[in-house]
């Protein structure tokens, strides 16, 4: 009887009509051995919403453009890049859903942001305003980062200095509560969050563009968590 594969719900983004995502985040669920469903955007829609989440086995939450900083009282910076409010509710309703069942959750990038603040915490609008000398975090630059090795996360890589890519000009500030950080790099950004009661692993950069081991553990073990026993 062939394994029963896990049914991996993706959040979408809400542009020009139509819900979308990158396929490079479905495409690394399937070939991490699970089943991608694609979740859409939809406003005021909580019994729709929660009721996709009953029948997923875990959530993603994948990269985005910037959350209005209205969820964490401040002001919009000149430089923000605005996502689609719809979404941004939308995605509070599936994570407070998931995270009411205990699903596995994974947090990319944007998404990473987004959990935190979910969670109370705040973000730096732009990182060339908090940082005089920071290192390159757009347009795919890369870089080196340090895990925290009491983490869980370091438990998943076992490893400590590695390179990442960077598409962020946003930051984690205030960290959101019952989170902890598991990754930072060299100027002070911190790269990585988990949950302090249950697997949600967050991560700022972009493992499902790379194919490499450690892109890998990570979504062997977010899949596996996911898995049905």
């Amino acid at each position: 009887m062939d394994k029963v594969k896990p049914l991996i719900g993706i959040t979408t983004d809400f542009k020009d009509k139509h819900n979308s995502i990158e396929e490079v985040y479905s495409q690394a669920v399937t070939k991490h051995d699970g089943l991608p469903v694609l979740i859409p955007t939809v406003e005021n829609q909580t019994e729709y919403l929660t009721s996709i989440v009953s029948r997923i086995d875990g959530l993603l939450i994948p990269g985005s453009r910037d959350m209005d900083p209205k969820h964490y009282n401040e002001e919009p910076h000149p430089k923000l890049n605005p996502m689609n409010e719809e979404r941004t509710a939308a995605e509070y309703i599936v994570l407070e859903s998931a995270l009411d069942k205990k699903l596995p959750i994974l947090g990319i990038c944007g998404g990473m942001q987004f959990i935190n603040v979910f969670f109370g915490g705040s973000l730096h609008q732009d990182i060339q305003d908090i940082l005089e000398n920071p290192l390159i975090h757009v347009k795919g630059a890369v870089h080196p980062l340090k895990l925290n090795e009491k983490s869980e996360l370091y438990g998943i890589i076992r490893k400590n200095d590695f390179i990442v890519n960077s598409y962020h000009h946003q930051a984690i500030n205030k960290i959101g509560k019952g989170l902890k950080t598991t990754a930072h790099t060299s100027d002070g950004i911190v790269e990585g969050l988990e949950s302090e009661e249950h697997f949600l692993q967050a991560v700022q950069w972009h493992p499902e563009l790379e194919d490499s081991e450690i892109s890998k553990k990570i979504f062997e073990s977010f899949i596996s968590k996911c898995s049905p026993k």
